[in-house]
């Protein structure tokens, strides 16, 4: 018989997803698997896959992923027949609800719950606990979420922010983001500063200053930036430049004075290529709000399963 007090929570990802289980009124994850997805063809595989595994009979479910819903169908980005309506799913897995958020909407569930050990400053300007939060963060995409105190209790606020407009500021990030304009139509936030963004990067630099067309991936230029390739850093710098400005924007969109969180693989994978004062200082240069930007903190989540956490929020306070 499933638990009443368990409740199976997941992150799922094209190309990993992890699973654990909490008890009524935990926010700590236990009993997690990490699953790749070509192992299964699809969520309805997996989910029994890793149940059997730990031999947990969870009530509920609460499931964060990447991917919009279509006449209540869930769609997974980047990964084909892993599509569900939550309904069915409960109905399959013998539980009494499923309930599936944006995986950045997790993350900003997760927020207030990160434990500072969890979180690695960016600037050394403190966070504020009580104040709206902004969580967004380079991976496959450009994810951007906000969670804001209404009536007492935290609310989350989705977006498409790593959809708008980005401007370019130096006449080599204009040539750079013409490049990339002459090939996919616009520039975007989400279109430079994500993890595909550092290669398309890299070959309009490649373009510009010798005519070659080149294609590396990501880790090749960052791994080529740190053995002191000149390109490579030249377009670490422009990645780093081009988030910096781009969360301060955000900063102001929501005005998030409780705090800038970056997450995502990208971000933890380069942190170490990122010139923290030439960030704090691209985050900053808000005018004529550089005084109010300045105050609000930035910080990278270091936290291995920050998502299973935020499913863990919204277990228990959307019961």
């Amino acid at each position: 018989m499933a638990s009443l007090d368990c409740v199976l929570v997941a992150d799922v990802g094209g190309t990993t997803s992890r699973f654990g289980i909490v008890t009524r009124g935990s926010l700590e994850p236990r009993d997690i698997h990490e699953l790749k997805g070509d192992d299964f063809a699809n969520l309805q595989e997996a989910i029994p896959h890793y149940l059997t595994l730990t031999k947990s009979r969870p009530a509920r479910a609460v499931i964060a992923m990447a991917g919009p819903v279509k006449g209540g169908t869930v769609h997974l980005t980047n990964r084909r027949g892993w599509s569900f309506v939550p309904e069915e799913l409960a109905q399959q897995l013998g539980l009494a609800r499923v309930d599936v958020m944006n995986d950045f909407a997790a993350l900003a569930w997760a927020l207030p719950y990160l434990p500072p050990d969890e979180l690695r400053s960016i600037g050394g300007v403190p966070l504020d606990g009580a104040a709206t939060k902004l969580v967004l963060g380079p991976g496959t995409g450009l994810g951007v979420a906000a969670l804001a105190r209404h009536n007492g209790r935290w609310t989350p606020v989705p977006s498409e922010g790593g959809h708008i407009e980005l401007a370019a500021i130096t006449p080599r990030e204009q040539a750079v983001f013409d490049r990339v304009r002459s090939q996919y139509g616009r520039v975007s936030a989400e279109a430079i500063a994500c993890g595909s963004g550092i290669a398309r990067i890299d070959a309009a630099i490649a373009w510009i200053d010798s005519g070659e067309i080149t294609e590396r991936e990501g880790k090749d230029i960052s791994d080529a930036a740190r053995a002191g390739e000149a390109r490579g850093r030249e377009v670490m710098d422009i990645f780093f430049d081009a988030l910096a400005r781009f969360s301060g924007d955000m900063a102001l969109a929501f005005l998030a004075q409780g705090g800038v969180y970056i997450g995502g693989g990208v971000a933890v994978k380069t942190i170490d290529l990122m010139d923290e004062a030439r960030f704090r200082a691209n985050f900053v240069a808000k005018a004529p709000h550089e005084k109010l930007v300045a105050a609000i903190g930035t910080s990278l989540i270091t936290a291995r399963y920050p998502a299973l956490t935020g499913c863990a929020a919204y277990a228990i306070y959307e019961s």
